[in-house]
Formats: structure tokens, sequence, C-alpha cells
């Protein structure tokens, strides 16, 4: 039996057997990054040719203009049934990761503070519609947590940061549970940021509404957090870019203009493309992760005061050891300046006698923080192998417990 762990998040599916990881001349295992799939249904503007997952960016030819995006998830929530299995039949395919259900032990993810229904749905859709051998559904920070504690020497605290494409939550882990009554939820994410962004852009510069795929790479490429919003204000010039837009004939890709060393015929060719400068947006469009009304949501404070307040919310003795293992995970923590930014703000915000650190879960050369999960899942794999905890249920003790039952024996995991 091979264990497949699959990260399905609401932007990307990170997925990948753990038998795959591969061994170092140490005899170690080294780490790798999993497959990352587009967790969408894309259909182009110009020609409408629907792809599924991946075949978004290799299927449709370099028509990456005004690509309209149907995700299986609302709000962070997977409600689209129809959609996702779309996207699983493709990712279990032969093409991708040559999945035999009945012979393959599954890890999958949801969202943090789930709904029954959704569960129960997943878990139909995991034993009856595709008949795995044994699953386990858990949060996609649990598996962090572990990823993270494994890295930190098995921490018995750690406050799990996921600044996701829906949303940001909170969730402090106690000895590998979750701290319920403490979970936090910030309604900015990725998808939020990159909003945004085409929105600032559209009203200033070039009508950007329907290049979702173009201004997310401009968000990835050029964005980053400030940290001293009102200098940045001031000194706005100094951080000025250009990014060249592709055109879609001669590049499908943009860029970030280089400076005065650009060669003579750089610039010849650039003055025939589109440019889009960018100075206070890039750091502008960040803020909202700690001004959440500044995209007209009413919450309480950005994720600075949601990490406080989780905290907060902890048994007494737990918050010292909380605040020195915050750790941030999900796509847009890769932001630059973001860490830093979260802990000054912690740190303000807190005793003077606590010591405040965050870490970005693997912040190395090749470990992405958004498959902290993956990795994660990953560990919790091997360890079941050699000590099983009753945490995985098989199809046959699905049929058995039945649906209800089955929800139950998962929340105990998570």
């Amino acid at each position: 039996m091979r264990t497949l762990v699959l990260d399905n998040g609401s932007y990307s599916i990170k997925c990948g057997y753990t038998e795959d990881i591969g061994t170092g001349s140490d005899g170690q295992k080294q780490k790798e990054l999993p497959l990352v799939i587009p967790n969408t249904v894309t259909r182009t503007k110009r020609t409408r040719r629907v792809c599924v997952a991946d075949l978004a960016e290799t299927g449709i030819g370099g028509d990456l203009s005004g690509l309209y995006y149907r995700s299986p998830f609302e709000r962070g929530y997977l409600v689209r049934w129809d959609a996702e299995l779309a996207i699983w039949d493709r990712v279990l395919s032969d093409a991708v990761l040559g999945c035999t259900p009945g012979e393959t032990h599954l890890t999958v993810t949801e969202p943090v503070l789930n709904f029954a229904q959704i569960q129960r749905n997943m878990d139909e859709v995991v034993f009856e519609e595709y008949g795995f051998a044994s699953a386990v559904r858990t949060p996609a920070t649990r598996l962090a947590a572990a990823e993270v504690a494994a890295a930190k020497g098995a921490a018995e605290c750690v406050v799990v940061v996921d600044v996701g494409h829906a949303a940001t939550h909170v969730v402090p882990y106690w000895r590998g549970r979750q701290v319920v009554e403490a979970i936090r939820r910030v309604d900015v994410g990725g998808r939020m940021l990159t909003s945004y962004l085409k929105e600032t852009v559209s009203f200033r510069y070039w009508d950007m509404t329907d290049e979702t795929y173009i201004m997310n790479a401009v968000k990835e490429q050029t964005c980053f957090v400030s940290r001293d919003f009102a200098r940045d204000q001031e000194n706005a010039a100094a951080v000025r870019v250009e990014y060249v837009l592709p055109d879609f004939v001669a590049s499908t890709r943009g860029y970030v203009r280089s400076g005065d060393g650009a060669s003579l015929a750089d610039r010849r060719q650039i003055q025939n493309q589109q440019v889009l400068p960018l100075a206070r947006e890039r750091f502008a469009v960040p803020e909202a992760l700690f001004h959440p009304s500044d995209v007209a949501i009413d919450d309480a404070g950005g994720i600075h005061r949601a990490v406080v307040q989780a905290i907060g919310a902890c048994p007494p003795e737990t918050r010292g050891v909380m605040l020195a293992n915050i750790a941030l995970v999900g796509g847009s923590a890769r932001l630059p300046g973001l860490r830093e930014r979260l802990q000054a703000e912690v740190q303000a915000m807190s005793p003077d006698a606590a010591r405040v650190s965050v870490a970005v879960s693997g912040d190395g050369d090749d470990d992405d923080p958004a498959a902290c999960a993956w990795r994660g899942g990953c560990l919790l794999a091997e360890q079941q192998k050699t000590a099983p905890d009753g945490w995985r249920v098989s199809r046959q003790e699905y049929h058995e417990l039945g649906p209800d039952r089955t929800v139950a024996r998962f929340a105990r995991f998570s």
C-alpha cells in the first residue's frame, strides 16, 4: 500500500506519495516539494476552452489573457463538488499521480472548523466514489503544526498562522490538539490581496479587472509588507518599479523591468510594450492584512490582533510559550517583510518581559511555506507506520461506523 498526502487548498493542491521522497547519500530522507496543481476549473476568454487543474497553464497554448476561474471553494469551504470531482479525477489520473485508490492510504486536508455536512460529503467521496483503502481527514493546520513541532524538536505549544488564499486562520495547538475556543479567522487572504491590487491598478493605470492571472503574478513578484508604513508612504519613489506586462504573443510572462543597465535592444523592445508602474501599491495592498478596514472588511483588527487574541484565549500557563512559537504558513507567508512586521506588531501588544518569535515554516531555499501541511502529513504518515494510534479509518470501518460516527472519529484528531 502506498500513502498519498493530498493538501486540498482552495488555491492549489499539494500532493505526492510519501514513498517518493528521495533518500540522500547519507541515508537521510530529503525534503522534496510536492506536485502543486491549481485547484480550479478555468475557461479562456477568447476561445472559451475549459481546462481542469494543471491543464489551465499547459493545455491552452499560451491563451492566458482574461481567464475565468471557477473554484470549488466559497469563502474557504468546499461547496462545489462537481468542480472538485473533475479536478480530483485529473489529479489521480495516470497523467499526474497514477493513483489506484483501492490500494492507497489517503491523508487529505480540510478547512479549519469545517461544517459537518461538508465533512460527510468528503468522506462519502473518498470512500464511496473513489474507494480508497483508508483515509485520514484533518485540518491543514494540524499537519502544519506537526511539521513545525518536528522542526523545533517536538514543541508542545505552537500557534499556526495560516495566511491562505481565502482567509487567514490563527490556530493555537497545545500538545498536538487544537485549542478550539482560541481559533481566530481574518477574512483577508491571497485572493483578496490580488483583487485589491486589480482594483487599484485599474483605477490608476490600466484596466486589469479581467486579468486575475497577470495581477496574481504581479503581486507575487513585486509586493512586500512595509515595516514602517508612514515612512514608506513618504518615500514611495524609492520603491518604484516598472512591471512589463506580457502580450501573449512574444511573451506569456511579465517581469520587473531592470534599471538603467538595460541594453539598447531591451529598451527598444520595452517601448513597444505596456509597462505598469508600481510604487505605493507594492506595500499598500499587503497592508490589508494588518488593517482589513482598507478593503471594507469589518474586523476587530488584522492578523496581529488575531494572534494576540488567540493566545489570550489559551490557558495562562501556555501563553508565554505560545508567543515564542508562532509559525507562518500558507502561500501568502512568502510575502517579503511579513514575518518581521508580524513579530514587531505582536511584540508591541505583548508584555515587556515576553519573548515573541515568529518563524516562516520551511524558510529555506527548497521549502515552500505553502507546502508545510504536505510535509507534516508525510511525517505523520511515517509515524503511523511505526506506531499506529487509530487515527486512520479504513473503508470497511467507514461502512461499519456510518457517516456520522466517522465524522466524530476524525474530530478526535483535529
